[in-house]
């Protein structure tokens, strides 16, 4: 899947990047770092996140996003400070919109929030191939609900409709590959909105016998 979708109108961003219109600072880190989350970009991961956690158990970002790939599959997650479990569990609809409210700078800190929308009900079965697992964002905040897209109707299902993300940023030392790194990104728990939807799916195979470790 194109890490593009890792924004609302990410396309859009890019025109308005390209006709000269002005798009604030923290759009573009968002934008930038959501992005390379998808495309497993390392050497975002390692300007933006690792120049501020040097000390990170895991510096590869293709492992560090198998981990999160086997930890789905027990149906719950811990949402750690780089922000690879909601990036990847936000943008499975229309794409999550990041929109940026809140911001403070103060010093070398930057701090903002964004508004997260997955957009489940709006998931577009034909794009994965057949058998792919999804892995969606449920109720309670952490809670992992797993699919199998298809053409009969499933349960109801409690998902996130929206929530509010809190952004912490380091400004680094002049001549650095990035000019700011990232501390944490940080789902903001009384944000928190629920809704109710019904997708369409199929049975679901045994954890253990999923080919492929699913779809992120």
């Amino acid at each position: 899947m194109s890490g593009q979708r890792c924004l609302s109108g990410a396309g859009l961003l890019l025109v308005f990047l390209g006709c000269g219109v002005q798009v604030s600072n923290e759009s573009k880190l968002v934008f930038k770092y959501s992005e390379g989350i998808w495309n497993l970009h390392q050497p975002t991961y390692r300007d933006y996140y690792l120049a501020c956690h040097p000390d990170e158990a895991i510096q590869d970002l293709a492992e560090r996003v198998r981990r999160y790939e086997e930890a789905r599959k027990t149906g719950e997650v811990v949402f750690s400070s780089d922000g690879v479990e909601v990036i990847k569990l936000g943008a499975l609809g229309n794409g999550a919109y990041f929109k940026v409210h809140d911001s403070v700078t103060t010093g070398p800190s930057m701090r903002f929030k964004t508004t997260l929308r997955p957009e489940y009900i709006n998931i577009n079965f034909n794009e994965f191939p057949p058998n792919a697992i999804l892995y969606i964002m449920g109720k309670p905040l952490g809670t992992i609900i797993r699919l199998r897209p298809g053409k009969t109707p499933g349960p109801k299902r409690e998902v996130v409709e929206s929530m509010d993300l809190r952004w912490t940023w380091t400004r680094l030392p002049q001549g650095s590959p990035a000019e700011w790194c990232l501390q944490s990104i940080e789902p903001d728990p009384t944000s928190v909105k629920f809704k109710s939807i019904e997708l369409k799916e199929e049975p679901l195979p045994e954890p253990a016998a999923e080919q492929g470790g699913g779809t992120p």
